[in-house]
């Protein structure tokens, strides 16, 4: 026993082992195999071992190889079948034989696993059954996706009307912009109140017909030209008034210098913002509206505390059916200049559903996003009984995106249906009291517009601005919302895209798209760190530039929106002086070569490079059409399974798992969703599923750089040392043939060995003159020890050639004895694989018998619920104690001279029996399935028919007597 324990602990301490299990076979030494010829207590490198000796590697554990390496590695070193192996037989064996290869591969891929169709592990049926479940989810969300967005669409842009918005804004642009001042002129108050006068007031309100668009003719009657007041190009209706709202500052302390406080003590743009309103009324003539604007102009109404001034009119065309809110916004800067901003436009339809059937595609798309809401439900409820885990290992990318889109949908359908409430509720009722109607008549009547007399005479001045007040604050709120509902629409389209990328993981084709994404993801985000860095310079640098003269570069965001729109001409540059056009050309060119050449073209190499990894690995994927029909076939098999993320949330359960063993069989997987009544073909379709999905699984293992340097390394090598051997050989056939050219009636054996020892001195010499380390002191010591022994062997040499063939002789009868051996051996095993296989059959059918009683115990247990089992097992003795009593009341009761021989009391035993067997039966049914108090009332039954025999027996006696 201590032999053993040190010689196991003598091999577990070589080196070789940690070589062996990294797969290094090509890092193996001859000085790796002589430590373990130490293990086997062999000192003298020429020494051999027998094979038997290596056998007894198999009960030596961390070595890292199984009996069938260890058999491969006796086979490959052993090659001429003599059962003794030295140190380079060894050698040889382990770095360039089978069990080299399969080393390698292990070290590579992982140890290769046996796959039956009939079992699998838990592992791998969850690892299928998740994939599975993926792979079938997004296939069927692909197009639910696709509808809903088809409706997602087709509502927004029935209910948004881009086009025709688009029409409103442009009119608005056109008589805002152009006429005979032109809005870009605005610079400051002075050009500002011209444009009011000469661009404005002829444009929108149009009383005298002078603009752009048509000449004015005096003699014709002004209501005839122009016969609606207050329309915008004929078709705007304004409604109410025109409003200009001043937003003006209360003054701060100026943040300048010490020198400048006495001048500058106060900057009045500066400070808390507060409005100012003023109202145009286009019922008022031309001359009325020129007196009003002639005195804000006089009186400085646009002062040095004013910040802006919104130029807004709400107007109706019955045209388009639309509303139209237009905020022209005048931003007045501190270096003293002004600019406009007409961005603030909003138009809107006034009865999104004035027919029915638009609400159609909002209806599909309600109905579509809670379907989506009922399957994540479905997910989610199962998940969350499993507690925080559960919840956990819901919540993936692709379920998180899912319940955004849910969220959102909803969102932006709550907000459209507030626009929608506001613009069909709300806003009418608004402007039910506006009293346009009366002024229309008035206009009209006169021939003419109205003084302030007249206009004063029709309506109060004060209620009528506040009445327009509060149509302007509704209409805001309407074209609020409004805005709201298209940038949640807006939002909600990028939404409906990750779910497109959610549907193309369905499909390894459509996944070529997702998979070049993220695996390119890597390069790109460092690239974009570089391209970032080196754009943002550029940018800065074109700010400091030109910044200071070209509007587009005056601040850092929009020089990076500018310098990548490359918004830079010739024309921007010539007006400075040549040493300044110096550096803006080489700015520019440089630019031009390193960004948008340069790096772009490395950004697109770099996608391009990963589309090509990703397509090529994928090699030729089924197309979406096959796949949908192996879908639907697929569904039409398994439609009476069970769910299958039902089984994934209990198989997964940490708590209470429903199959807590690792082997996963047909048999356990039913016995463990038998409450469930999961069918064999059901278990079936799971496991076999798996364990071919497992299998398949093994091959898909990618070969990494480093790998492939490392079989590069290894063949290189090999490759060495067969070139080293093949010199060694040729060069040994070298000598042998000129040793027996000079002496050809000499022994050639003895020739042989010769020449075989003198290459080998040649080979250790060469070594020493190549590395000079390699002579070390224990070698120098064995090349004097072999020098001194080479005289004993010559002349031990003859009797060893006189024992060679009985050496042969006697390995002959050796290896038949060892077939015997190993057929006597193969036997015995098949006998006990036999043995073996019929122990299992019948555990087999033990254990079904097992379960099998399981079961009816189970169905027994819910059968007697309810029941009294005292009451039950008394029950026959209380029928038989009624028997004694009818037995004697017949003994009583009977007559000896009567001539009838029936014998009512074994008529009335004979029943007993039936019933005591009745009950007996109820209470040891495994099988049936029948109600315990039915039996009690058949028994209860029988028992009443038993008493009215034995009375009416006990009647028709008593006549007898009489």
């Amino acid at each position: 026993m201590d032999n053993t324990e040190s010689f196991g602990a003598r091999v577990g301490h070589c080196a070789l082992w940690e070589k062996v299990k990294e797969g290094h076979v090509h890092l193996i030494t001859n000085e790796d195999i002589q430590e373990l010829f130490h293990a086997f207590d062999v000192y003298d490198p020429s020494e051999k071992i027998s094979t038997s000796d290596l056998v007894r590697l198999c009960s030596v554990e961390g070595t890292y190889l199984t009996a069938e390496d260890i058999g491969e590695w006796i086979k490959d070193s052993d090659v001429d079948g003599t059962g003794e192996v030295g140190i380079m037989d060894v050698h040889r064996g382990i770095t360039e034989g089978t069990a080299a290869f399969s080393l390698v591969k292990r070290a590579l891929f992982g140890q290769e696993k046996e796959h039956k169709l009939s079992e699998c592990s838990i592992h791998e049926l969850l690892g299928w059954m998740h994939y599975e479940y993926d792979k079938k989810s997004k296939l069927w969300s692909l197009p639910e996706t696709l509808f809903l967005f088809t409706a997602f669409i087709i509502g927004a842009v029935l209910h948004l009307n881009v086009w025709e918005a688009f029409k409103s804004s442009r009119a608005y642009q056109y008589a805002l912009t152009y006429g005979d001042f032109a809005l870009e002129w605005v610079v400051d108050r002075d050009t500002f109140w011209k444009w009011v006068y000469e661009g404005w007031l002829r444009n929108i309100l149009r009383h005298h017909m002078v603009s752009f668009i048509r000449e004015v003719d005096p003699d014709q009657d002004v209501l005839k030209t122009n016969p609606f007041p207050g329309r915008v190009l004929k078709t705007h209706q304004i409604i109410g008034a025109v409003r200009f709202r001043r937003w003006y500052a209360v003054g701060t302390a100026c943040l300048s210098g010490n020198m400048w406080k006495d001048l500058y003590s106060q900057c009045p743009m500066h400070g808390e913002l507060m409005p100012d309103d003023w109202y145009i009324f286009y019922h008022e003539s031309y001359e009325v509206i020129q007196e009003q604007i002639q005195e804000r102009a006089e009186n400085f109404w646009l002062d040095d505390h004013t910040r802006f001034l919104d130029v807004q009119t709400f107007s109706y065309n019955a045209h388009q059916a639309m509303f139209t809110l237009d905020n022209l916004r005048l931003e007045f800067r501190e270096a003293g200049y002004m600019i406009h901003r007409d961005g603030k436009r909003e138009t809107f339809a006034d009865s999104p559903y004035y027919n029915l059937w638009l609400a159609i595609p909002d209806l599909i798309f309600a109905v579509l996003l809670w379907n989506v809401f009922y399957g994540e439900m479905k997910e989610l409820v199962p998940a969350a009984m499993n507690g925080l885990d559960g919840i956990k290992d819901y919540l993936k990318l692709w379920n998180v995106i899912d319940w955004i889109a849910i969220g959102f949908g909803f969102t932006t359908l709550s907000f459209w249906m507030v626009f929608v409430l506001k613009v069909s509720g709300e806003l009418p009722e608004v402007l039910k009291p506006l009293p346009s109607n009366a002024l229309d008549r008035a206009v009209f009547t006169n021939r003419s517009y109205l003084t302030s007399e007249e206009f004063d005479s029709v309506v109060d001045r004060f209620d009528f601005e506040r009445q327009v007040a509060e149509i302007f604050r509704c209409a805001e709120e309407v074209a609020e919302s409004h805005v709201v509902a298209r940038r949640l629409i807006f939002v909600y389209l990028f939404i409906l895209m990750l779910k497109f990328f959610k549907a193309f993981g369905s499909n390894d084709r459509l996944d070529i798209v997702i998979k070049t994404i993220t695996g390119s993801a890597v390069d790109v985000a460092h690239f974009a760190l570089a391209f970032a860095l080196v754009f943002v310079c550029f940018a800065g640098s074109g700010m400091l530039l030109i910044g200071t003269t070209f509007e587009g570069y005056h601040t850092i965001p929009s020089a990076l929106y500018f310098r990548w729109a490359e918004n830079v001409e010739m024309d921007d540059i010539e007006g400075f002086e040549p040493w300044f056009q110096v550096l803006a050309y080489f700015w520019f060119f440089s630019y031009l070569s390193l960004m948008s050449i340069l790096m772009i073209n490395i950004l697109v190499g770099l996608i391009f490079e990963a589309y090509g990894r990703i397509r090529s690995a994928a090699g030729e994927p089924e197309t979406l059409l096959e796949q949908v029909g192996e879908a639907v076939e697929n569904l039409k098999e398994t439609k009476n399974f069970i769910d299958m993320w039902y089984l994934i949330c209990e198989l997964e359960d940490d708590d209470f798992p429903a199959h807590p063993a690792e082997l996963v069989t047909i048999r356990s997987l039913k016995k463990a969703f038998s409450k469930d009544r999961m069918t064999k073909q059901n278990a079936e379709y799971l496991i076999e599923s798996a364990s071919r999905w497992a299998k398949k699984q093994e091959h898909n293992v990618e070969l990494s750089v480093t790998d492939g340097v490392r079989m590069i390394g290894q063949t290189r090598t090999n490759v060495n040392k067969l070139l080293v051997l093949s010199e060694q050989v040729n060069a040994m056939l070298r000598k042998f043939h000129s040793k027996r050219t000079e002496s050809e009636g000499g022994d050639w054996l003895s020739m042989y060995g010769a020449a075989q020892h003198e290459i080998q001195q040649e080979a250790a010499t060469k070594t020493e003159e190549s590395d000079p380390l390699a002579a070390s002191p224990a070698r120098r010591k064995h090349k004097v020890s072999e020098m001194q022994q080479k005289s004993r062997e010559e002349l031990m040499f003859y009797q060893m050639r006189n024992r060679f063939s009985d050496m042969i002789s006697m390995t002959q009868e050796q290896t038949k004895l060892l077939e015997f051996i190993s057929q006597s051996i193969g036997a015995r095993q098949e006998s006990i694989v036999e043995k073996d296989n019929w122990g299992r059959q019948k555990t087999a059918v033990l254990t079904d018998r097992c379960e099998k009683i399981e079961i009816n115990i189970g169905k027994l247990s819910e059968c007697l619920k309810g029941v009294d089992p005292g009451q039950l097992r008394g029950m026959p003795d209380k029928l038989k104690e009624f028997a004694q009593k009818v037995h004697a009341w017949q003994v009583e009761d009977s007559n000896p001279r009567s001539s009838s021989k029936l014998d009512h009391m074994a008529m009335l035993q004979h029943q007993m029996d039936s019933i005591s067997q009745d009950v007996a039966q109820i209470s040891a049914a495994t099988k049936a399935k029948a109600d315990i108090a039915k039996a009690l009332q058949h028994v209860d039954a029988r028992k009443r028919q038993i008493w009215a025999r034995g009375k009416r027996g006990r009647g028709h006696k008593m006549k007898q007597v009489i």
